[in-house]
């Protein structure tokens, strides 16, 4: 009797929950029913001897993380952390950028621009007291163009450290191992005075004077390299032997004399010959060459054929015209091809002929160019 009664008030307890509330009632009822069933559910634990279940505590939400500075590193090697820049060992520039990426480049690009005038400044110094004169304005002008592409440093072995945010403000440092980078580039100018010595020897023994200019053109490439890499030890501190005014004097000298009445013989196959012919010649002189145009002797031979060709775009106001030239560069004193290129030209105008004749010149700035290019 005593276990009987305690399932007679869970039963009823359990059917009185059970009991449908009217739709007006609905909202009001729900927690008392809970509470029914909960009452119902304690009596049956009470009845098989189970402890009353306990109601489960609410979860308590996690505490906001306070904001914090954020700090930013390269994708190194796997486990490998970003390096730690030393002013004693490294050479190190900063750049500053609104997305990572851009802050790195602008590192990277701050390093170079510390070499960058530093060896021309260098170079100049060592090239201008022996090339600027009337007489030598010309080579001068090269040779400033070939510094300013040697002092245009791509770095090797750029290492990007810890890239910070502030802000809206990225901000990337970029370091150079100056002891990796001695080692290097004092390797690099080994090589490069083995290769200055093999075209200077070659430029002697060469016959004709074609040769004897394309390997010293050579050897002043090679030249000024060499100094930008001087220039660079300089920077990290690492001093080394650069050119003195008496090597590069010697070198000049020698270029400028072979270089003095050297003549260029055209020999042009095309519809308009003379005139592709005249316009040539005198942009070749204006560069300071000596220019023939019977297709015989001169110290280096210019084959041009030159072909011209409609080009239709559906344009009923013009009509266009493609010249299209094939240059081969003979030695004469072995009949050998040394060097070749091509170029084409597309010009319009209101007849085919027009068109032609504007495509001819446009052809013969761009032929000179290439040309003026190659023997310097």
């Amino acid at each position: 009797m005593k276990r009987l009664m305690p399932l007679i008030l869970a039963t009823s307890l359990a059917l009185s929950g059970c009991v449908a509330s009217t739709p007006g009632k609905a909202r009001t009822s729900t927690s008392s029913s809970e509470a029914q069933r909960e009452r119902a559910r304690q009596a049956f634990d009470e009845l098989e001897g189970r402890p009353p279940a306990q109601a489960a505590a609410p979860a308590s939400k996690p505490a906001p993380e306070p904001p914090h500075r954020e700090e930013y590193r390269p994708a190194p090697a796997k486990g490998t952390p970003a390096p730690d820049f030393s002013e004693s060992t490294h050479l190190i520039a900063k750049g500053y950028g609104q997305s990572r990426p851009e802050a790195v480049r602008r590192a990277k690009a701050e390093l170079s621009n510390i070499f960058e005038s530093r060896i021309e400044s260098d170079i100049s110094s060592v090239t201008r007291a022996v090339t600027d004169s009337a007489q030598g304005d010309t080579l001068y002008k090269n040779v400033q163009s070939k510094i300013r592409v040697a002092s245009s440093v791509e770095l090797e072995g750029v290492e990007i450290g810890s890239v910070t945010k502030d802000g809206r403000e990225y901000m990337a440092e970029a370091g150079l191992d100056r002891a990796r980078a001695a080692e290097k580039w004092q390797h690099d100018i080994n090589r490069l005075n083995a290769r200055i010595e093999v075209e200077e020897q070659a430029a002697r023994a060469s016959r004709g004077k074609l040769m004897q200019l394309k390997h010293l053109n050579e050897a002043m490439d090679l030249f000024i390299e060499r100094e930008a890499l001087v220039s660079r030890l300089r920077v990290i501190n690492r001093p080394t032997r650069g050119a003195d005014h008496k090597e590069f004097e010697a070198l000049v000298s020698t270029l400028q004399k072979v270089k003095t009445d050297f003549r260029l013989n055209l020999k042009v196959d095309a519809p308009n010959g003379e005139e592709l012919s005249r316009k040539l010649a005198k942009k070749l002189t204006e560069a300071g060459f000596l220019v023939e145009s019977n297709g015989r002797g001169g110290d280096a031979t210019l084959h041009i054929s030159m072909t011209l060709s409609r080009v239709e775009l559906n344009n009923p106001n013009f009509k266009f015209m493609r010249a299209t030239a094939d240059v081969a560069i003979i030695d004469p004193t072995t009949g050998k091809m040394v060097g070749s290129f091509n170029e084409n030209k597309r010009e319009g105008h209101i007849t085919y002929q027009e068109a032609g004749v504007k495509a001819t010149r446009s052809l013969a700035g761009a032929l000179s160019a290439e040309i003026v290019a190659y023997f310097n």
